[in-house]
């Protein structure tokens, strides 16, 4: 017989061949089913790479244990993968690019975008919980070990150190300080991981009365270290030297974890059912509030957008005010807690487990997992699902929320620390593409586009931050960062999903302008007579270059100057001298400069080679085209001034180039279509009713003109002028709209925010309300609307979507099908083998 005849393939049926490759797949799939997949890194756009910097860096967030990300997170509760993970324990991590979480006897790295396992490494554990801390970008710790984050290799492991010294003992790796606190029985300790390619070096050590063996957390914050006390009294130390700098009496033990904010230390008490605000420099007792109820605080808070946020065993999660102590809002979850966890904070919402299924007494409660609006508790969506609480495992990073289900028992703890049902899963939730994009300068681009590829739909606050005077300025955004000028005499670069302040620079005058940037760099206007140049990470003065703009003028109404376009290499802007200036964009170095006849408030437009601006001239309105270049004009074309009794000089607005014309406008109610080469008008339009100043810069999108009209959004014909249709707002508006896919928005006098529908005549779609008025366009980037306002704030916008409590598409798979897979292949495998020797014995 030969070879050929005992694998039987003469008609392309080789059945030994088939089982094996159905055994092949059945085991590849099976393989998947435990583990979520055996995955790459998962390439991402460079956009979507700028996400990778909002990590979770330990279980609770960064060193002051605020648990507030600063990045994007979830809206809705699409479930974007789940990995399975036999053996899972509490708690997640996620830093370099990463999600870390443990076994009982390793630690296992997952891709983000999959839940893929990347590497799983065995590591010596002796306790209850390991959590996995980053030291820096090629260190980790867990427990005593330490390991290659990209490859999971053990680097050292210690017998002296270990990250985890107990149940509920929170402890805390400072990266400011390079040491990690540990609470071990009732001491504190402090370890040096200066070199973290060596095992830690004990520094200094603490005595802390009333310690205890479980249950203390330890917080980092500015220089001290918060340790907790079962005898009624919260401890401050110097994270240096271990120094105790305060100790304050309370009226309860101080147990669990606090989080540091601002030189304020909170702490939820557990015997009195008070929540405490410290003064973190001296130990004064700022304000504390008891709800009176039959219940406790306990586990962790959190903090950011000025409230602290804490559960309570009465089933109540509040929101207080960190100033006062005032109760913002609370919200009353399904039933009462058995053992609260812990809230996690980003991009104005709070996420939190809510509801527990365990309840004393034999009663059967409800478990649900929220997210709620963090300004007012609205419930925006919720899971019948608990994270593990009370350790909460939950992570918010790289725009996505990671959690662990898992349940408590009503042992909690008493017995061996895994009194704990969980689906040795860990799942993620988000959206499979978060929206990051730029509008780098007034208008978006050096075109005046105006335009975004995706903008909110309505106007839920995510952030505010305050200036100290009014903002102007119109918000640029480029890299996740949010760039915007104060009359407080203040550039300020902030988190653009968190409002965070990452840095100011001080000028000598108020800033009215807006900020361009390109290549890593911020330009500001010439507010106080200077260009600025900013190394936009940092704030770091690069040049300046003197501009003669802080001359001496007298507007009609609306207060704005000329803000600075980048093109090419060059920065472009005018100045109240009369000038248009060119600056080389590295060196600040003035190329040329052109002289006009009058004030240049004007935002100039590059496009084609071309700078198109507004001069203020003694009779009449001027629009220039010159070489952008060398500064020659190309060409001059006259725009009549229209008056009206506060005067009619004052050319505010602002020229757009698009499709080969400059659309540009008059002081008031009139407005051109220009061709762009030859300064030819082609169109007028005009409403003789009109009587307010023109300070915009028209909209093109795909043939359509969107400008300002008196107290309505017009739309025309971009090639003949002719009104498409016209919306009637009722408020009087001024400065630029903005467009995103088919949305208008609109910032008016009578403190409103409007989006309009731009594909069906303007309708109102969305609106807001704002304390003051505003002469800052609205801006659009990363999916949300930024703006800023009168009084003193600059906001941000983003959609919030309501969803009732209601099983989510489910986009993952359960694992037991993989296994009823498995099994069905090996034996359709049998079936088709058993029928191939049947067949085979009819023959013979």
């Amino acid at each position: 017989m030969t070879l050929r005849k005992r694998i039987d393939c003469r008609k392309g049926f080789c059945p030994s061949v088939t089982l094996a490759a159905l055994l092949l797949i059945a085991t590849f799939v099976g393989i998947h089913a435990f583990r979520g997949g055996i995955a790459e890194v998962t390439d991402t756009s460079p956009n979507q790479d700028i996400l990778l910097q909002f990590e979770w860096p330990q279980f609770m967030g960064e060193s002051s244990f605020t648990r507030f990300s600063s990045g994007p997170a979830p809206s809705t509760p699409e479930i974007l993968w789940k990995a399975k993970v036999p053996g899972i324990q509490s708690y997640i991590s996620a830093f370099d690019g990463m999600i870390f979480v443990t076994t009982s006897n390793s630690v296992v790295a997952l891709d983000r975008a999959t839940g893929g396992v990347l590497w799983e490494t065995e590591v010596p554990l002796t306790s209850t919980w390991p959590v996995a801390y980053k030291i820096d970008n090629f260190h980790m710790i867990v427990e005593g070990s330490c390991l290659d984050p990209h490859t999971g290799e053990i680097l050292w492991t210690s017998s002296e150190f270990s990250a985890d010294t107990g149940i509920f003992n929170a402890n805390v790796y400072s990266p400011e300080e390079k040491m990690f606190y540990t609470k071990v029985d009732s001491y504190i300790k402090a370890w040096s991981f200066a070199d973290p390619s060596k095992p830690p070096t004990l520094v200094w050590t603490t005595y802390i009365p009333g310690g205890g063996k479980t249950g203390i957390g330890t917080t980092y914050g500015d220089g001290k270290v918060f340790a907790g006390s079962f005898k009624n009294q919260q401890l401050a130390l110097d994270a240096k030297t271990g120094k105790v700098l305060w100790t304050t009496l309370t009226k309860g033990p101080m147990i669990f974890s606090g989080s540091y904010d601002a030189d304020r230390f909170f702490r939820g008490g557990t015997d009195d059912n008070t929540m405490y605000c410290f003064n973190a420099t001296n130990g004064d007792t700022l304000w504390t509030y008891t709800p009176g109820t039959d219940g406790y605080f306990t586990t962790r808070c959190a903090v950011a957008y000025g409230m602290v946020f804490e559960l309570n065993k009465d089933g109540n999660l509040y929101a207080f005010n960190v100033e006062t102590g005032d109760l913002v809002w609370k919200y009353q979850g399904p039933g009462t807690m058995l053992w609260p966890g812990h809230p996690t904070i980003a991009d104005g919402k709070i996420y939190a487990t809510t509801g527990q299924a365990a309840q004393y007494g034999g009663e059967l409660g409800v478990s649900e997992f929220s997210c709620l609006d963090a300004y007012t508790g609205r419930v925006l969506w919720k899971l019948p699902i608990e994270a593990l609480a009370p350790r909460e495992s939950v992570a918010v990073a790289y725009g996505n929320l990671y959690l662990i289900p898992g349940n408590v028992t009503t042992a909690v703890d008493a017995i061996s620390g895994g009194e704990y049902t969980t689906l040795d899963e860990v799942w993620a939730i988000g959206t499979h593409s978060i929206p990051v994009s730029s509008w780098s300068m007034w208008r978006a681009d050096s075109a005046h586009s105006s335009s975004a590829a995706e903008g909110p739909s309505n106007l839920t606050l995510a952030w505010k931050f305050t200036t100290g005077g009014s903002v102007i300025s119109s918000p640029s955004v480029a890299d996740g960062i949010v760039y915007v000028g104060s009359q407080d005499k203040n550039l300020y670069a902030l988190g653009a999903w968190s409002g965070q302040l990452i840095w100011k620079f001080a000028t000598q005058n108020s800033i009215e302008s807006s900020p361009a940037v390109a290549n890593g760099r911020v330009y500001t206007g010439g507010d106080d007579g200077y260009v600025y140049c900013l190394d936009a990470y940092t704030g770091t003065l690069i040049w300046k270059t003197f501009v003669n703009g802080d001359l001496p003028y007298t507007y009609g109404s609306l207060v704005l100057k000329s803000s600075p376009a980048v093109y090419s290499g060059k920065i472009y802007l005018g100045s109240l001298d009369g000038f248009l200036y060119s600056l080389n964009a590295d060196s600040g170095d003035v190329e040329w400069k052109f002289e006009t006849e009058g004030p240049i408030l004007s935002s100039p437009a590059i496009a084609g080679g071309f700078v198109y601006f507004y001069s203020e001239e003694p009779s009449v309105g001027a629009l220039y085209a010159l070489d952008a270049e060398t500064g020659n004009m190309i060409w001059k074309q006259l725009l009549p001034y229209e008056h009206q009794f506060t005067g009619g000089n004052e050319m505010m607005g602002s020229p757009s180039v698009a499709a080969g014309m400059v659309f540009a406008s008059s002081t008031l109610r009139t407005y051109f279509g220009i061709n762009a080469t030859t300064g030819k008008i082609l169109w007028t339009f005009t409403d003789p009713d009109a009587m307010e100043f023109i300070v915009s810069s028209p909209i093109y999108v795909n043939g359509e003109l969107f400008i300002i009209d008196k107290f309505s959004i017009a739309c025309l014909n971009a090639t003949n002028g002719n009104t498409l249709w016209s919306y009637f707002t009722g408020d009087e508006l001024y400065v630029s709209p903005s467009y995103a896919d088919g949305k208008i928005y609109i910032v008016t006098s009578q403190r409103h925010l409007y989006i309009l529908d731009a594909t069906n005549n303007g309708t109102k779609i969305a609106s807001a309300t704002t304390p003051s008025s505003s002469w800052s366009s609205p801006t659009i980037s990363n999916g949300r609307l930024y703006v800023g306002n009168h009084d003193w704030n600059i906001y941000c916008y983003t959609d919030h979507i309501t969803s009732e409590l209601m099983p989510p598409p489910d986009t993952g798979q359960d694992p037991s099908v993989y296994i009823y897979i498995l099994i069905i292949a090996i034996l359709a495998s049998l079936a088709l083998l058993v029928g191939y020797l049947v067949k085979r014995g009819f023959k013979r």
